[in-house]
């Protein structure tokens, strides 16, 4: 069994800042609506999913070219054409070339409840074939301090380690990211970075937010 690879940043896996799925924040999460209003939060998080979106709209249409299969406009017939190049390269003792409709054994070898009837399955089949090329990471603490979810996991954090302090004066900016970087359950998200980089994205975390008008951790000297 062969197969063709996508190379470059398309066969990389689709680095992605996924927040808490529970919007009340449990011990080990970071309370992101101290920080921005639900509305707000609501709007960076689909913002986040449109943009995986269209990294897996992109890796589509690599694997057509890589694959030479013209698209035609018709969705449906595209992903079973392409669905089907892939299979005659992936099993080359099957007789698909003669006869495609034996694509339909494919679904359930490949754990999916399809049967071929519409577009959604043959995508499904296609992201089977070629796993390596949709996987998605969920390393937000790797992620460039362009996406603003991992800026806003940032500011939430750095706000509970300032208000934390039982002492008259709150931690400093920097006291604050030798905490993270240091202290659970902040490590795991922060420890692997270092202070001047988690000091840059504290800066561009609140630049980003006071720009867009959204409410800012306020900074602590």
């Amino acid at each position: 069994m062969t197969r063709r690879l996508l190379v470059g940043q398309f066969g990389k896996a689709v680095e992605a800042a996924f927040t808490p799925y529970n919007l009340v924040p449990g011990p080990d999460d970071p309370p992101v609506l101290k920080v921005m209003s639900f509305e707000e939060f609501l709007h960076l998080q689909t913002q986040e999913i449109v943009r995986i979106g269209s990294k897996i709209v992109e890796r589509f249409e690599q694997l057509f070219r890589l694959y030479r299969v013209a698209r035609t406009g018709d969705d449906f017939c595209d992903f079973k054409s392409l669905a089907l190049e892939m299979a005659m390269e992936l099993f080359p003792d099957f007789r698909f070339k003669a006869d495609p409709d034996l694509l339909e054994l494919l679904f359930p070898l490949y754990g999916l409840l399809a049967n071929g009837t519409c577009v959604f399955d043959y995508q499904l089949l296609v992201t089977r074939m070629a796993d390596s090329c949709f996987s998605i990471k969920k390393r937000p603490n790797q992620s460039k301090p362009g996406n603003q979810l991992v800026l806003l996991w940032l500011l939430a954090d750095v706000e509970v380690v300032q208000l934390a302090r039982k002492r008259p004066r709150p931690y400093s900016d920097r006291e604050a990211i030798k905490k993270l970087m240091g202290e659970e359950p902040f490590k795991a998200r922060w420890g692997g970075m270092n202070a001047k980089t988690l000091w840059n994205w504290l800066g561009a975390g609140r630049a980003s937010f006071e720009h867009s008008g959204q409410r800012p951790v306020p900074k602590i000297n």
